[in-house]
């Protein structure tokens, strides 16, 4: 940000009820402290415990010089000067310039905002009302709404540092690889090439999520959240906003959100509603009596496959690999490899 959008974003801060936040690696982390959350809604509830610092502390330790514009949540926002509600950032900026003559400079506000409330299970764009079942999905979709444009492609980004972010794209490269003469604009994207495409044992792997707490880092988020429970007794609870399950990994809070309370697929008989087309296919089988799934034994037909697994085994073991020489059966491939190298090599 430059000193004016530092300026403007901790006047914000200091006279209404935004809520700063910041989003990295698929986690949030608080803006007073720095205290890391697995969910937005928690993140949030917790920045409400925290009373903004006088101005001078603002700019001096929480809006340092380089600092990205600051990402906040405007779904409670209000004047903590006379209490009245706003919807938009900018309609309480000319709130507080206007009545309260507060002083703001001639450039952006310094915060990217979201309207974070949850809606059955949904957040939603506040400048389309478009709804996405997480928040990368939404804070991808903020581009849409382009405020600058990359004067090489015409894609728009939301803010200058996206748009900063992206030109890299659009540089010459100056990382060469050894082995095939390609030349990439980053280290990273160099790395990953050779990791990908030469298979080189001695490249370092990219592990690009650090543990908060050590120095390990890890490739994926779900080997990061298994070394946080493991060795630092960490564990995340992530709860649905619609029916309060809770689950202990974020993909499984999505799959059930996309399943269970995103129902945009409707059957047109009987105008019930999935959240997935396999959903739809499998209900639909009820309304025309399909059967499609045979028992190779008894000739019998069933709807779905879970059926007609179950039903075969009244006729005994059912295995997935049986050994030609011998006749055994074995359930997976590793169980029938071992076999083979040992009787049948």
């Amino acid at each position: 940000m430059t000193i004016s959008e530092r300026q403007n974003a901790a006047t914000f801060l200091e006279f209404t009820t935004v809520k700063p936040f910041f989003y990295q690696q698929a986690n949030f982390k608080c803006f007073y402290c720095n205290k890391i959350f697995p969910e937005i809604n928690s993140v949030l509830q917790h920045t409400k415990f925290h009373v903004a610092p006088e101005r001078s502390n603002l700019l001096k330790q929480y809006l340092r010089k380089g600092k990205r514009i600051i990402k906040a949540d405007i779904s409670e926002l209000k004047c903590k000067i006379c209490d009245q509600k706003y919807s938009d950032l900018d309609d309480i900026r000319t709130h507080l310039l206007v009545t309260h003559k507060k002083d703001f400079n001639a450039a952006g506000n310094g915060l990217m905002a979201y309207n974070l409330k949850i809606n059955n299970g949904l957040l939603s764009c506040h400048k389309c009302n478009k709804t996405f079942n997480s928040f990368f999905l939404l804070n991808r979709h903020m581009n849409v709404h382009l405020n600058v444009v990359c004067e090489t492609c015409g894609l728009g980004f939301m803010s200058h540092q996206r748009l900063l972010n992206h030109r890299i794209v659009h540089q010459n490269g100056v990382h060469k690889c050894d082995s095939c003469q390609d030349v990439f604009p980053t280290k990273l994207k160099l790395r990953y090439h050779i990791y990908k495409k030469h298979e080189v044992s001695n490249v370092k792997k990219i592990k690009p999520l650090k543990c908060p707490h050590c120095l390990e880092r890890f490739a994926e988020h779900y080997r990061k959240m298994t070394h946080l429970k493991d060795v630092h007794g960490i564990t995340f609870k992530f709860e649905c906003q619609v029916c309060k399950a809770v689950f202990p990994m974020r993909r499984a809070l999505t799959e059930h959100t996309t399943k269970l309370h995103t129902q945009k697929i409707q059957c047109k008989v009987c105008g019930k509603c999935f959240g997935t087309k396999s959903l739809l296919k499998m209900h639909a089988r009820g309304h025309t009596g399909e059967r499609n799934f045979f028992c190779g034994i008894c000739q019998k037909a069933y709807m779905h496959e879970r059926t007609l697994r179950q039903h075969m085994r009244v006729h005994g073991p059912v295995w997935k690999l049986t050994c030609p020489e011998c006749g055994s059966g074995f359930h997976n491939r590793n169980d029938f490899n071992k076999h083979m190298k040992n009787w049948h090599p």
